[in-house]
């Protein structure tokens, strides 16, 4: 987790000199795409590190929402007004994110439970949207529907039996 976390803020020092040099070379339009292609190059590889990650702590389970809260950040002012990117939907979707791996660590729920809003958490993380707040409602709602359901059908059961044993006890 921690080699995901340095990628990832190693993306801000590289991004500022490709921006300069994009600049330079053309305009400023192709040195903010220049900065921004070389930003997600270094998030894309944050996340692959991810996927090879065997065990995490709760630490890890913060990560998905500081990544979130940083890369909303550095894409605010490459949006311009144009509603490109939620930043809202994206932070949610890293909480969910969060709260998912927390379940899922804490209860031993499996990996399958995280699938879903991983792919939440990468769809809001592009800066690609459908015109209108309704992708954005429907992702997010889809992913807290998915904790919802990883609790409902997978923790609950084993804290109503910690409960009981502790009854019996």
């Amino acid at each position: 987790m921690w080699r995901s976390l340095a990628i990832s803020f190693l993306s801000f020092p590289f991004s500022l000199p490709a921006f300069f040099i994009g600049w330079a070379l053309r305009d400023l339009r192709f040195g903010l795409l220049a900065g921004a292609v070389v930003f997600t190059g270094f998030f894309i590889a944050a996340l692959v590190s991810l996927f090879f990650v065997k065990t995490y702590n709760y630490f890890d389970a913060a990560l998905p929402p500081v990544f979130a809260v940083l890369w909303s950040l550095a894409l605010a002012p490459f949006s311009f007004g144009a509603s490109l990117f939620s930043a809202p939907a994206f932070i949610s979707a890293g909480f969910m994110l969060g709260a998912c791996m927390v379940l899922a660590k804490r209860y031993e729920t499996g990996i399958k439970w995280l699938a879903f809003p991983v792919l939440v958490f990468i769809y809001e993380m592009l800066p690609v949207n459908i015109p209108g707040p309704v992708d954005d409602t429907f992702a997010v709602a889809g992913s807290v529907g998915s904790v919802l359901l990883q609790f409902m059908r997978s923790a609950l059961p084993q804290i109503l039996k910690e409960q009981a044993g502790k009854r019996n006890a």
